[in-house]
């Protein structure tokens, strides 16, 4: 699967300096409220006007017509400064792992130069402590002309809205000033609302040690597997106040928007590109092995199989979609799971059982009929 970097996508959206305004609903995905411009599947509303930035344009990113990839455009009067909000629907949504993700794309984009002047977390939409800002230096989209970047993100349910800002470095206060807005402007009329973010906490060392190849399962154990993990997405919300603290632990909230420390566990290698694997720091937080293969929520998960309460089962997430792949006796190693992204595993990588998520709460499985033999 090719990796899809929204941020990529998004500067070149945001520098493409449209002469009018481009209001495009994209088949219902976007509706205008006044001074807003809404995501209709969502309830989230943007503001028109932020700081020195003016909406310019709507639309959806990809998945055209679903209403669950959605970015706006951003100007200024003078075209120098330049924002895109992503609002998404990932499967596996968190903020500590879009923080991550961004971050990654930054920095190859804008390359050793680039520095993280601040990291703080901020209130949105009169939430505290609801979303995560970043503000960049010394990055250059064009050789000697130095930029600030300015990101934020914010976790709504399992929405994610992205936020960024750019513009010349001396005027860093109006690109700041922006962003702020856009955050502290937002609207969540939907059933869901922002959730406490975290900064981002990198651990070292992580305490993940290489073990021996681990052992695919088949039949019974595989199918039971697929079937169970089909049901539970990576954006799972849990209820503080109910269940047991057993349920309270479920992995797939891990790792709670920043809350629990991530450590780096290794690398794999898909024959194409080399991928950061990202562990809980915590032994309390299990075994977890996660891989973002882009900005935009696209990732590579093992995780402990619920079903039998010991193995491993392999997922990749997308937007509103998880694809269960195999099962495994044990935490399969780092050449096991780069085989398996690179294609080299085809029976660990063959798809078990596919669900698409909707933000109504509806699902749907289809269940690979190869794996109930």
């Amino acid at each position: 699967m090719a990796a899809r970097h929204i941020f990529l996508l998004m500067l070149s959206v945001a520098f493409a300096r449209p002469a009018v305004a481009q209001l495009d609903p994209g088949a219902g995905a976007w509706k205008l409220e006044g001074p807003f411009a809404m995501v209709t599947a969502g309830g989230i509303g943007l503001p028109a006007q932020a700081g020195v930035l003016s909406l310019s344009q709507t639309g959806e990113a990809s998945l055209k017509g679903k209403g669950l990839d959605n970015v706006a455009q951003y100007d200024s009067d003078d075209h120098e400064i330049q924002g895109t909000i992503y609002v998404f629907y990932p499967s596996y949504a968190d903020t500590a792992l879009a923080t991550w993700a961004t971050d990654r794309a930054i920095r190859d984009r804008f390359g050793p130069a680039i520095t993280l002047g601040s990291d703080s977390v901020v209130t949105v939409a009169g939430v505290p402590h609801a979303g995560v800002r970043r503000i960049y230096q010394k990055g250059e989209l064009t050789a000697g002309k130095p930029l600030t970047t300015a990101a934020g993100f914010v976790r709504a349910g399992s929405w994610i809205v992205a936020l960024r800002v750019s513009g010349p470095a001396e005027r860093s206060a109006d690109v700041e000033g922006a962003l702020d807005a856009l955050l502290a402007g937002m609207r969540f009329d939907g059933k869901d609302k922002p959730i406490e973010a975290t900064p981002l906490h990198l651990a070292a060392p992580c305490p993940a040690p290489e073990g021996k190849r681990a052992r695919l399962l088949r039949n019974k154990a595989s199918t039971g597997n697929a079937l169970l993990a089909s049901l539970l997405g990576g954006s799972i919300v849990i209820d503080k106040g109910a269940g047991t603290a057993a349920e309270a632990k479920l992995p797939l909230t891990f790792p709670q928007n920043g809350a629990r420390p991530l450590c780096l566990s290794g690398v794999v290698d898909t024959g194409r590109r080399k991928l950061d694997v990202l562990s809980p720091a915590s032994p309390e937080d299990g075994r977890i092995a996660l891989i973002l293969l882009d900005d935009a929520g696209g990732t590579f998960a093992v995780e402990p199989a619920l079903l039998l309460g010991k193995g491993f089962v392999v997922k990749r997430y997308g937007i509103g979609t998880v694809d269960v792949l195999g099962s495994y006796d044990a935490m399969p190693t780092l050449a096991q799971i780069g085989d398996i992204l690179s294609g080299a595993d085809k029976q660990g990588g063959m798809i078990r059982s596919s669900t698409t998520f909707t933000p109504d709460g509806n699902s749907a499985i289809n269940i690979n009929p190869n794996t109930l033999k």
